[in-house]
């Protein structure tokens, strides 16, 4: 099936969900070397399509195919062929009559001719071979890029993710610290015991290193995402925005099967085996018609020819009537008639061996053929030619079989996990809110003497973990989004964004 419509609209009417918002303090992020970039979703989404290698290298083999059929749209036509030859032969060569000649000339040719060579049926089915294999990296380049959409989003969310794990670490660092100070505080009051203290110490020490690694891992991210967009992986990048809040991209109303039957109209990869497959069918056709067509010739060619030859003309010798005896006043060599005639032919010939053979030139003199002809080649090799031929289709249908499958496993996988993530944000949410007041009341027991500093570093860590939860809910959730939208074949720059 292919689609005939606009693809339909499937966003939700609101697709940022408010009070539900995680604040991002980027403050605490340092740049790797010297340089920190602020960068959003629609700027990383923009430089994704515009420079991302995968995406140029999809369009160079759409350019490429292009060509490939205008390659084999011009075999239809005949073909130009200008000609100059010239050729220099000296020495002895075989006459027409069979004996060996002496000769010593020179032969210059030129032509233009007109030659037409083309087997009708499958010079029509590799053309059709021809569209649909570059129809087919057309649905191929559209599939690059909302992958690389996809990824860019995906990373983009990550580092997103990074950064919520930095300020959680930051703020777990500030809560050590008004753990120890308080702890020394007691101690010093006599309130609370050294114990207590060495606690608050080693926990501050244990939060300083997971700020650490986790701004390790932000600058993992910010590189990764530096490839995808071609940027400098040394300019730190930052996410521009505040807040981290559940993005919607799909509605829930949307079913499963109505999921599904997108999928099958609009994932580009779909469109990209079935143009394979048709060209698959047009090969086999071509494969046929190679060896059973006709194969049509015709020919027009003009041109001309000029030469120089050594020693082709024969000598002429005296002419019988300028010899003569300048002594007899008659001009006769004797009395006698056969007398005279043998003194005459003896001169004209040794006046022939004597002059010897003359060059020749020859004027530039023109030459026309033409020829037209029809032929069939029949060979015991086309049958297995075309069992390649019928098979190497049947694996383009069963590739096509599978791509098939394989979306719609990705559209079930990316639907149950979106479902399962807006689940878990839901029930981290409810985390974040039962461990940021149970904190509040273990500092303050704390300060009021009913609890202990074990009571309240228990409390941090749950605190701590409850933020890193809903933080990773969130973006998980919202990848699940982008993952689903992607699997339908709808993801773009403009639905990948949130209104």
């Amino acid at each position: 099936m292919r689609p005939t419509e606009p693809p339909p609209d499937v966003r939700p009417e609101q697709t940022g969900e408010s009070g539900e918002a995680l604040p991002l303090d980027r403050s605490q992020v340092r740049p790797m070397y010297t340089e920190l970039t602020a960068i959003d979703l629609p700027t990383v989404l923009k430089v994704a399509a515009a420079d991302n290698i995968d995406i140029l290298q999809a369009r160079e083999r759409v350019k490429a195919l292009r060509g490939r059929l205008e390659s084999t749209i011009g075999g239809v036509f005949p073909s130009l062929v200008p000609t100059a030859l010239f050729e220099h032969v000296d020495g002895t060569v075989r006459a027409t009559e069979g004996d060996l000649v002496g000769v010593g000339f020179n032969t210059f040719q030129t032509s233009i001719a007109l030659q037409w060579v083309i087997n009708p049926g499958r010079v029509v089915h590799e053309i059709v071979a021809a569209r649909k294999r570059l129809s087919a990296s057309r649905h191929a380049a559209k599939a690059v890029r909302m992958d690389v959409l996809r990824q860019a989003a995906r990373q983009y969310y990550d580092l997103v993710l990074a950064q919520a794990r930095v300020a959680a670490a930051h703020k777990g660092v500030q809560e050590a610290e008004e753990l120890l100070r308080i702890s020394r505080l007691r101690t010093k009051t006599g309130t609370g015991v050294p114990a207590d203290e060495l606690r608050a110490e080693a926990r501050l020490a244990q939060r300083r290193q997971e700020l650490v690694s986790e701004l390790k891992g932000f600058y993992d991210a910010s590189v990764a995402l530096a490839v995808t967009l071609r940027l400098d992986a040394s300019v730190t990048l930052v996410p521009s925005i505040d807040e981290l809040t559940p993005t919607s991209l799909v509605r829930d109303d949307i079913g499963i099967e109505e999921l599904l039957g997108m999928a099958v109209a609009y994932r580009p990869e779909l469109a990209e085996v079935r143009d394979l497959v048709e060209a698959a069918v047009a090969d086999k056709d071509a494969t046929w018609w190679g060896r059973f067509g006709p194969q049509f010739a015709a020919g027009y060619q003009y041109g001309g020819i000029t030469g120089h030859a050594n020693n082709v003309v024969p000598p002429r010798g005296i002419p019988n009537n300028l010899i003569v005896n300048p002594l007899s006043p008659t001009g006769s060599f004797g009395s006698s008639p056969l007398t005279n005639g043998l003194v005459r032919e003896g001169i004209f010939r040794g006046s022939r061996r004597l002059e010897g053979r003359h060059d020749a030139t020859f004027g530039f003199s023109d030459q026309q053929r033409a020829s037209a002809g029809l032929t069939w080649k029949l060979t015991l090799a086309v049958f297995g030619e075309l069992k390649t031929a019928e098979a190497t289709a049947r694996s383009v249908r069963l590739s096509a079989a599978r791509r098939l499958d394989e979306v719609k496993a990705q559209v079930v996988r990316a639907e149950q996990a979106s479902k399962a993530q807006r689940q878990l944000v839901d029930l981290a949410r409810q985390e974040v809110t039962a461990a940021d007041e149970a904190l509040r009341l273990a500092q303050a027991n704390l300060k009021a003497g009913t609890m202990t500093t074990l009571d309240v570093l228990q409390a941090q860590d749950a605190a701590t973990e409850a933020r890193l939860h809903y933080a990773e809910a969130v973006v998980r959730y919202n990848q699940s989004q982008v993952d689903l939208l992607a699997s339908i074949g709808l993801a773009g720059i403009d639905t990948l964004l949130p209104e």
